[in-house]
């Protein structure tokens, strides 16, 4: 049976006692909660009924309790620097006797027979004004430890939770409406995905979680906050996940959750206008489960930081932009931060044929003629998409732009691990935590394209971590062999051999003898491909070499799109790639002749079937394909890839809400390393679960004649070694 006193004391009898905001509203919800999922048999007392002798009196009830029942004691309040608990009675120059001394604490403790106990102290044993204790100045300090007294009230039986350590202070925020201890504590007894095990709450995980929690929040306001939980319960102890009956809904009706589902309808449960869901509903089927457990279980849609990480296609941008739109509709600006000027551009014509229509305003700034910094100045808009350098700048020059948004959504995250722009992004993202202390503490949505272990990006952040590992669209990654067979890992991530996958040319002796027949085997298969090479001029004279030996037939409307005038070289080379029906992407094309490409192979039906392209085209720029082929995976310089980089490539194929989307897309790696002599190094790399697997292997060519060999020597593929790679 569950037996349990409640106590929250915001208001004291005595003059010189500071008044508290957010005492009796923690013990009025953690009282809702436990009676409401446990029931048994609680009691609650608040502000004139929590004195010393209404206290007592209920301790000595506990007394009577079995000893298979479960007792928790909660008390939100204040301490004093001399070890009270402090009661609404309590005399200021006579605490020893008018409060709760630790040590009869303890006594009464004594007398509880039960062998599971809980005990939660949202209060502080020192610290100054704005903590949770009463200073008794005239009163000579206790020479024993607070931290001692504690480690006495806990037990073999007693499990002791407090809010701080004896020389910390325990804070309340106004904000979150409760102390920084009850209110993750709250979260977590409703099931916060990192405390759940089997559908259940174990209290040793539960309490981890809290002061994890608790220590993040307080650092993020300048504060040094660090629970404690001493003693232990023999046996598991552990809870169902906690609902929000009756007693919680009357107690606080505009916390209750409103749970979404597959259906976009129920989002109309959080005020998103009918017109809007019923676009949505044109353009996706329903939600998916990324979307509705971030709603549901991260807060997205309650000013929760979040952190996202699952597979491209998975559904991330639209958890930014259902997080961006709800402040909207409470008339709260967003911020969407980007890395590449492209990205920017292709959002804003996204957001704006989206979202223009139901009056939103849509800007954008990039450092470009054409940006709206003017309306931007004046806050005049609803959504501000700007790139990662652009917002740095604008926030040091015109700091009073933070002040005018609810929520900054962060996309393309895992570039904080690059070494050019992971600078930006880290700066960026510091100057928000700064200024989160000063008092401008937009929600913070980041999304990241890339699975595996964050090190603690999300705790640095203040966010939770919603990771999601699985694909929409399953992706079978490999390797093409030197005989053209193709080694790779199902979506079950089995390995798996396909002999004779294609027949070598053998004309060239490079990569081109299987990179054509290759390109010529997907096309033929119906498949729109993509081809990156490691360099600009690699690229446009692959789609050049690809145009002349596939066949196909010009990709006309994008020739007649093309702008007119002084030709660069690149200019005229892509019209005589797109004459084959192949085009390449890359920066030394203008961005109109981007632009077209881009568009051109995202059109249904579309004559374009492959680009040829650098890795800048991987960077969330919307051009999904059927197939990725990379042929080679290191940059100039032999410098690899990062995981970043190639979960952004392979990232490309099979994206949803395209016709070619839901078919098994495979990527083929061709990689060389050119040496002095005629070998040749190939190098594997495949990533699976966060690992790279890399070994060496030679390649020979003498007089048309191959051979592919390991490191040692010997005719196979083998003694793959594993090496870990940090993401952050």
């Amino acid at each position: 049976m569950f037996r349990g006193i409640f106590i929250g004391i915001d208001r004291y009898q005595s003059p010189h006692a500071t008044w508290l905001s957010c005492a009796k509203r923690d013990a009025v919800a953690l009282h809702a909660l436990f009676t409401d999922t446990l029931g048994g048999q609680a009691v609650i007392l608040t502000d004139q009924a929590a004195t010393r002798s209404e206290i007592e009196k209920h301790f000595k009830e506990l007394a009577t309790c079995s000893p298979d029942d479960v007792v928790v004691i909660f008390f939100s309040g204040h301490g004093s620097d001399t070890h009270e608990i402090v009661t609404h009675d309590a005399d200021v120059d006579d605490l020893e006797n008018t409060s709760i001394p630790l040590a009869t604490l303890t006594e009464w403790f004594s007398c509880i027979p039960a062998k599971r106990l809980v005990c939660i102290l949202d209060c502080c044993f020192s610290g100054g004004m704005g903590a949770k204790v009463l200073h008794a100045e005239t009163k000579p300090k206790a020479l024993r430890s607070t931290d001692g007294l504690i480690k006495e009230l806990s037990g073999e039986t007693r499990l002791v939770f407090t809010a701080s350590l004896g020389t910390e202070e325990a804070l309340e925020n106004q904000q979150l409406g409760h102390g920084l201890l009850t209110y993750y504590l709250i979260q977590a007894l409703q099931g916060a995905e990192e405390v759940r095990d089997a559908g259940k709450i174990d209290i040793y995980k539960l309490l981890s979680w809290v002061i994890k929690s608790v220590k993040d929040s307080a650092s993020r306001y300048g504060h040094v906050q660090t629970p404690t939980m001493s003693g232990r319960i023999i046996g598991e102890l552990t809870w169902p996940i906690f609902q929000a009956g009756a007693l919680y809904k009357a107690a606080f009706p505009d916390r209750v959750k409103q749970q979404v589902t597959l259906d976009i309808q129920s989002l109309s449960a959080y005020g998103f206008p009918p017109a809007l869901l019923a676009a949505w509903a044109g353009s996706i089927p329903s939600l998916n489960q990324l979307q509705t457990d971030a709603i549901n279980e991260y807060g997205l849609l309650n000013d929760e930081h979040v952190v996202v990480s699952a597979p491209t296609s998975s559904g991330k941008t639209l958890v930014g932009e259902l997080a961006a739109l709800q402040g909207v509709i409470n008339r709260r600006r967003a911020f969407f931060l980007l890395p590449l000027k492209a990205l920017v551009n292709d959002k804003h014509k996204h957001f704006t044929n989206t979202y223009a229509p139901f009056g939103l305003k849509v800007i954008r700034a990039t450092g470009d003629h054409s940006d709206d910094i003017p309306a931007l100045m004046r806050g005049q808009y609803d959504i501000c998409l700007m790139t990662y350098e652009k917002f740095s700048a604008l926030a040091l020059g015109t700091p009073h732009i933070l002040e005018q948004v609810g929520t900054v959504v962060v996309d393309e995250v895992q570039m904080i691990a690059d070494e050019t722009r992971g600078v930006n992004l880290e700066f960026l993202l510091t100057l928000l935590l700064m200024r989160r202390k000063q008092g401008a503490v937009p929600q913070l949505i980041a999304l990241s394209a890339v699975i595996g272990d964050t090190n603690g990006f999300e705790r640095w952040l203040g966010a939770r971590l919603l990771r999601k590992d699985e694909r929409p669209v399953p992706l079978n990654e490999g390797v093409l062999k030197a005989d053209g067979s193709f080694r790779y890992l199902n979506a079950s991530l089995e390995e798996k051999i396909t002999p004779s996958y294609i027949q070598p040319q053998y004309y060239k002796g490079t990569s081109q003898d299987w990179v054509i027949p290759l390109v010529q085997k997907l096309v033929a298969e119906g498949k729109q491909v993509i081809v990156f090479r490691d360099t600009r001029g690699k690229a446009r004279s692959c789609a050049l070499y690809l145009a002349r030996e596939l066949g196909l037939p010009p990709v006309q409307s994008a020739l007649d799109s093309l702008p007119i005038g002084d030709l660069s070289k690149s200019s005229n080379s892509l019209r005589d790639a797109l004459a084959g029906g192949v085009a390449f992407h890359i920066s030394d094309l203008d961005p109109e002749e981007r632009k077209i490409i881009e568009e051109s192979f995202r059109e249904k039906n579309t004559q374009l079937r492959v680009i040829a392209a650098t890795t800048t085209l991987a960077m969330g720029i919307n051009t999904p394909a059927d197939a990725v082929v990379i042929a080679g995976l290191e940059h100039p310089g032999n410098k690899p890839y990062s995981i970043a980089e190639y979960k952004n490539i392979v990232g490309r194929a099979g994206r949803l809400g395209y016709a070619k989307a839901l078919r098994v897309c495979q990527r083929r790696n061709i990689i060389w390393n050119r040496s002095y002599s005629t070998r040749r190094t190939l190098r594997l790399e495949s990533l699976c679960d966060g690992q790279i697997r890399k070994s060496a292997f030679s390649f020979s060519c003498r007089r048309n004649r191959y051979s592919i060999t390991d490191s040692s020597g010997a005719r196979c593929l083998s003694s793959i070694r594993e090496t870990r790679y940090d993401q952050w």
